[in-house]
């Protein structure tokens, strides 16, 4: 009786499927990727594709040999409008994510190009999530990068380029300076703009055009309220004045000249 309920038991589908998920059976293979199809000439578009395939199948130490730079090259010579701009920028990524040598060329017109047609945050953001950024972008284009969004009034994001410099370690340029000090007065916060000129002066990396863009448009009074910390910043950053700069301090420097006649 006792082998012949053992033998119902077994039969049963509870012990069929306890028995089925003990078998051991291997697990599918992940697909591997399927090379995309295009014909004719190559474009944007099938060549982001495939980059992206090339870096999916390819180790990285076997990705330089399929992925060499004139790709790269090609996709940005080949941007059109806004609606390649994310395309580029994932190229960009999958090179970095490669390891793979990203020219300041192709990096600076995808900022270039983000900025002419108003996707500014894109480039931020590729920006952002950059390892490596400092390989990759010239200060010059951050420094167009931050001009951008001061001509945007978005000080905010502005600042945020700064601080990813600041942690790549990406040498402040005199480009930049200027243009963290213009994104300031965009903001009205004076306060910020002159504690970037004196950072700039600091580092010897501010220069005339610099201080003219920090006191343009200001009030003669605040002009001539500042005069003497504006010299002091010149000799502390030995920035050489022209002929511009001088204008816009010789009200101050005639009532100082006043002073002291009289004294």
């Amino acid at each position: 009786m006792l082998s012949r309920a053992v033998l119902r038991l077994n039969a049963s589908p509870l012990a069929f499927t306890v028995a089925r998920s003990f078998s051991g059976a291997a697990p599918k293979a992940a697909a591997r990727p399927t090379r995309p199809k295009h014909s004719g000439p190559p474009t944007l578009q099938s060549t982001v594709a495939e980059i992206k395939y090339l870096s999916q199948v390819y180790s990285i130490a076997a990705a330089s040999a399929h992925l060499p730079k004139k790709k790269l090259e090609f996709v940005v010579r080949e941007i059109k409008g806004e609606k390649d701009l994310p395309l580029v920028r994932e190229a960009l990524e999958l090179y970095e994510s490669r390891f793979l040598h990203i020219p300041t060329y192709c990096s600076g017109t995808f900022v270039s190009k983000c900025i002419k047609t108003g996707q500014a945050d894109l480039a931020l953001e590729w920006m952002q999530g950059s390892k490596k950024l400092s390989k990759h972008i010239e200060n010059g284009s951050a420094a167009n990068l931050i001009a951008a969004f001061a001509e945007k009034g978005e000080f905010e994001k502005g600042l945020q380029v700064y601080t990813v410099l600041k942690a790549h370690g990406i040498e402040m340029t005199t480009k930049v300076f200027t243009s963290l000090i213009q994104l300031s007065k965009a903001q009205g916060n004076m306060d910020q703009a002159w504690a970037f000129a004196l950072e700039g002066c600091s580092g010897k990396m501010l220069n005339a055009h610099g201080l003219i863009t920090l006191l343009k448009d200001l009030p003669a009074d605040d002009v001539a309220a500042k005069a003497a910390h504006v010299k002091q910043l010149m000799t502390l950053g030995d920035v050489h004045s022209n002929a511009t700069l001088d204008k816009l301090l010789a009200p101050a420097a005639a009532v100082e000249e006043e002073a002291v006649a009289a004294e």
